[in-house]
């Protein structure tokens, strides 16, 4: 992703209130992502832990 991306991408993690609406979004996007590295003849690296189950935690999703 580029800056301006990411950025973007941390914005609208943040601005969920619900975790099934949040992890739709996250698998959404990271299926796109996997898209556009193959296209470019990549592979993702190895996944962390989902960024809805850390909002989750911390409680800022329901």
């Amino acid at each position: 992703m580029t800056p301006t991306e990411r950025v973007e991408h941390q914005r609208r993690l943040r601005s969920f209130s619900d975790y099934a609406t949040c992890r739709a979004y996250q698998q959404e996007h990271h299926a796109e992502m996997e898209r556009r590295a193959r296209s470019q003849g990549r592979t993702l690296p190895p996944g962390t832990r989902s960024p809805c189950d850390q909002l989750r935690e911390r409680g800022d999703l329901q």
